[in-house]
């Protein structure tokens, strides 16, 4: 394979991230108004994974290469859940800062997901809000974006990529918790050299959070009392006292996850060029603004969009 195709392109990236986002809120939407997981089906297999796995193919790129398709030690495996988890209260009080936010400005919305009532539902929804999305998103994402952004360095590679992992889920209220998962992801692939520690995290993470569903709607607690308490709260100063009791939390836990990221075994590659290789994709991709447009087409339909939401 030719030393080009060794990686996408940013413009090649961004051009696809807006075709996708597209997909998203238009056929993906309806599909999930009509029925909430067999849309989510069709988003993430039909509108997400495919059209990155094709355009890889028909483009040359090694899939292996670009994907990181690499195995995991036992070791790993074991810590990556547990790193997670120990990471969810700082996703859980970024996402409650927003909510704070919003609520100077307009309604805070009911989460559009059902509820489990059943031990059939939730393992049903366990298998697409969880595992579904940790594949998809993360071979998007983690996978093929974070790889084209790559040749401005690592560190930049995770934080654009997580920055639009956020901004994908189209949601205000669901923005920065994604961000700092997608950059959490993005430094657990980048250490371990390999996406399936991405698709463990982000499947882990979906899981919990679907079983806290599950636990809840256990309680016998009506999903309308739920959602009418979670408006409610958020227009007083309840939900900044559970802000700053998430912070406490996430303050000990994140010591702790950090302990063990840096347990993980440290196999990361750089993701920079060679020099050679930086200066022959220099010469053959767009310069400036002009391979950001689609990022910025789909950052004012993010926040037209939750504009016509909230205000």
């Amino acid at each position: 394979m030719s030393i080009v195709k060794s990686k996408p392109k940013i413009l090649e990236a961004n051009i696809l991230y807006l075709v996708i986002a597209i997909l998203l809120i238009t056929i993906g939407g309806i599909a999930q108004q009509r029925e909430i997981f067999s849309g989510l089906l069709i988003t993430e297999y039909i509108l997400v994974l495919a059209p990155v796995l094709i355009f890889l193919k028909v483009r040359g790129y090694s899939l292996k290469q670009v994907l990181k398709l690499n195995k995991l030690s036992f070791k790993e495996v074991l810590l990556i859940p547990a790193i997670t988890l120990l990471a969810y209260p700082i996703g859980a009080f970024l996402n409650a800062l927003m909510m704070i936010i919003i609520s100077f400005f307009g309604e805070i919305k009911a989460p559009p997901l059902p509820t489990p009532s059943t031990g059939g539902s939730y393992l049903i929804g366990l298998l697409i809000i969880a595992i579904t999305p940790g594949i998809c998103e993360e071979v998007m994402f983690r996978g093929f974006i974070m790889k084209a952004y790559g040749n401005k360095g690592y560190k930049k590679a995770i934080f654009i990529s997580a920055i639009l992992f956020g901004i994908f889920h189209f949601n205000l209220q669901n923005l920065l918790g994604p961000i700092f998962l997608g950059v959490l992801f993005g430094f657990m692939v980048y250490r371990t050299n390999s996406l399936i520690a991405g698709i463990i995290g982000h499947a882990t993470n979906n899981a919990f959070a679907w079983t806290l569903t599950y636990l809840v709607s256990k309680l016998n607690i009506p999903i309308e009392q739920t959602q009418e308490a979670s408006i409610e709260i958020s227009e007083t100063m309840s939900i900044v006292i559970t802000t700053i009791v998430l912070l406490g939390i996430a303050f000990f836990t994140s010591i702790l996850a950090y302990y063990l990221y840096k347990k993980l075994p440290n196999r990361r590659v750089m993701m920079l060029d060679s020099e050679n290789e930086k200066d022959m994709r220099n010469d053959r991709e767009s310069k400036g603004i002009i391979k950001y447009i689609p990022i910025i087409i789909t950052v004012i339909g993010f926040i037209v969009l939750n504009v016509l939401v909230y205000i």
